[in-house]
């Protein structure tokens, strides 16, 4: 199918196009807006190696090292133990009640990246309260700081330092209603492009029907009809009236009736001699 050709359809069928695009962004709205809205607290902290036997480009390795060590730590059981069980101010009952379920919980709310080998961790927490997100957000930075030389070896030598302080966003920031959308938008056109593409020759039967109802009509009232600009004049077709003829072999008689031989006699007295049945005359 040529491009031109496509693009012809899909503006003929644009109805179509607009409810599969609009369907598309009804449901992710739906799917958004049943979500809980959560707030995001952002800190950073920055990883610092006293070791002096480390040159330049080893450091930035080990850096980069402890940092994704670090970063899959915070995620894990263990750390959500160890948090729980310092931090009293944070509401944990939201996280669930048995351990499999507070470790999803746990790593739908946090959010640590390592950012290159420049020894710096970025940590993100997510959730409905703003005042909770931040008491969590501290939390994790204080025990980071406080017992991190349980999940590395470095013992003294390492510190973690903290560089922002965690900042808190003004609205709710999941579900990301805007990118929802528009990918909602980009999916909807996508598959409406598609389905056009597939069915082409799809026709509305109510269209159709109408169609061929006025090209009737202009049929039987004779107007000119219009194809590429040229006007052309369609005659009108009537059909001979023949009732006069009808009525007049109804008056005639038939051939055994009494009136009939009675006509017949007189005409021969008269000397006008006739042969045949005048229903052949007639027609």
């Amino acid at each position: 199918m040529e491009v031109k050709n496509f693009f012809a359809i899909i503006k003929k069928r644009g109805k179509i196009v607009f409810l599969i695009v609009l369907l598309f962004v009804v449901l992710a709205t739906i799917v958004s807006l049943s979500q809980a809205l959560k707030y995001r607290s952002s800190s950073r902290l920055l990883i610092i190696q006293d070791n002096p036997s480390l040159d330049s480009y080893n450091l930035a390795k080990s850096n980069q090292y402890l940092g994704s060590l670090l970063t899959e730590a915070a995620y894990s059981g263990s750390f959500f133990e160890l948090l729980s069980s310092s931090d009293s101010r944070i509401d944990w009952s939201y996280f669930g009640s048995n351990y499999k379920d507070q470790v999803k919980k746990w790593k739908e709310t946090i959010s640590v990246q390592n950012v290159g080998d420049t020894g710096i961790i970025q940590i993100d927490i997510y959730y409905p309260d703003q005042t909770q997100a931040k008491n969590i957000s501290l939390a994790v930075n204080n025990l980071l700081i406080a017992k991190n030389g349980l999940y590395q070896n470095s013992g003294d030598n390492l510190k973690i330092k903290i560089i922002d302080q965690p900042i808190l966003s003004s609205w709710p920031v999941k579900p990301n209603l805007l990118l929802n959308f528009i990918t909602a938008l980009i999916l909807g056109t996508l598959f409406s492009f598609s389905y056009v593409y597939y069915f082409p020759a799809k026709k509305v039967k109510k269209e159709s029907v109408a169609r061929i109802k006025e090209n009737v009509s202009t049929v039987k009232e004779g107007a000119s009809t219009t194809k590429e600009g040229t006007k052309v004049s369609i005659p009108v077709y009537t059909r001979p009236d023949y009732s006069h003829l009808t009525a007049a072999r109804q008056e005639i008689p038939v051939s055994g009736q009494d009136d009939y031989h009675e006509d017949y006699q007189r005409h021969n007295n008269s000397g006008t001699h006739f042969s045949g049945n005048m229903r052949n005359i007639v027609g």
